[in-house]
């Protein structure tokens, strides 16, 4: 079982810093305890965490949703129309924000946690392998788009 302090701190990181990057509201559904990760992603960021806890955060859009969110943060400074090095690039440092204010909010509730870089990976039809305990957080951005955020803890 995951400790309700665990949940409701990447809750309030996710919310929270995902409006204040990328300048729009994500709606999460009651986030679910799953077996394994059996959808398929085009565009998937991973960072590792160690600490009092070890695991990933794993966040995954398809390319439609990750242009959505590159020309809300760019804010009108430039256009994206493709998934390029450039909205890599922005897709990979907003889950490094919302990961290092994850592990902030951790750190407050008695799990402190380090982060490592982001990883993005782009491709179609792409499947995530992990083991641990697994925790589903699924968001809906405006226009309804959808990102899925999973908390992978190790056992």
């Amino acid at each position: 079982m995951i400790d309700v302090k665990i949940i409701n701190s990447v809750l309030e990181a996710l919310t929270s810093t995902f409006k204040a990057a990328a300048k729009s509201e994500v709606r999460l559904q009651k986030p679910n305890l799953i077996r394994e990760i059996s959808e398929s992603y085009e565009i998937v960021t991973t960072i590792g965490f160690n600490g009092s806890l070890q695991g990933n955060v794993i966040y995954t859009v398809p390319s439609k949703t990750a242009i959505t969110i590159v020309n809300n943060m760019m804010a009108g400074m430039m256009e994206i129309t493709s998934v390029d090095e450039m909205a890599v690039s922005a897709i990979g440092e907003l889950g490094n924000m919302i990961s290092g204010a994850i592990a902030v909010s951790l750190e407050k509730v008695g799990y402190p946690i380090n982060i490592t870089p982001p990883s993005v990976v782009r491709g179609s039809e792409m499947k995530i392998s992990v083991e641990g305990n697994i925790l589903k957080f699924v968001g809906n951005i405006s226009g309804g788009d959808e990102i899925d955020v999973y908390v992978v803890i190790k056992k």
